[in-house]
């Protein structure tokens, strides 16, 4: 309902005393009494039908919801079963690569204390020797076989 304020609704009175009289005053508010009550009881009517209605279509709704949350929960359950088991089967492996990564990380970033890298033979010195193996010569006396 619109919000009216005291002086609005005294300018209303006031437009409506010197537009109809002082006379009709009385059965002019009757008449806007009775419709003001006819408007809140179709309203109230019209509302109460809605709820009807919507609650007419929701309770089909609910039985139908009631029927699938049934199985619905049944296959969750079917399906969590297994993958618990997996997981708690995996937790131990998991935890134990987890561990492992962690001491390869850690050997892997510690300081290299392996041969120097400029000892030994040269990718040349390498590629000779294949070249001396494919030709049959004995790599330990310089000689073919």
């Amino acid at each position: 309902m619109p919000d009216v304020s005291l002086t609005e609704f005294a300018i209303i009175g006031l437009v409506v005393l010197i537009a109809f009289g002082p006379k009709r005053l009385p059965e002019i508010s009757r008449t806007a009494g009775k419709w003001a009550r006819e408007l809140r009881t179709i309203s109230r009517e019209f509302r109460q039908g809605i709820e009807r209605e919507v609650s007419a279509i929701n309770e089909p709704l609910k039985e139908i919801t009631q029927d699938l949350i049934g199985p619905i929960q049944d296959i969750e359950k079917e399906i969590r079963g297994p993958i618990d088991a997996m997981r708690k089967d995996l937790a131990e492996p998991l935890d134990q690569l987890q561990d492992d990564l962690k001491d390869v990380e850690k050997l892997a970033s510690a300081d290299w204390v392996g041969p120097v890298a400029g000892s030994g033979p040269t990718p040349g010195d390498a590629l000779e020797d294949l070249d001396r193996i494919e030709a049959g010569e004995d790599l330990l006396d310089g000689e073919p076989d």
